[in-house]
């Protein structure tokens, strides 16, 4: 990289106009929503994920304590 492409380019920063309060309210309240529905899709996934990873863990445990295996099922 040289030192020209690290500095700003004066033209572009002359056409820089200020934002409304109401257009920066809709934007963030835009991005707010695709972050909500990113949460809730990857925990309607983990959630039950996790369960099962549990449920089978308290099914090898059971047959570990069935076989008298009871300290060495971990």
């Amino acid at each position: 990289m040289s030192e020209n492409e690290d500095r700003p380019i004066p033209e572009l920063a002359e056409l820089e106009s200020p934002v409304s309060g109401s257009f920066l309210q809709y934007f963030r309240r835009k991005v707010y929503r695709r972050t909500a529905t990113i949460q809730l899709a990857n925990f309607s996934f983990a959630v039950p994920v996790a369960i099962f990873v549990e449920c089978l863990s308290m099914i090898v445990h059971l047959f570990a304590v069935v076989d008298g295996r009871k300290g060495k099922s971990q």
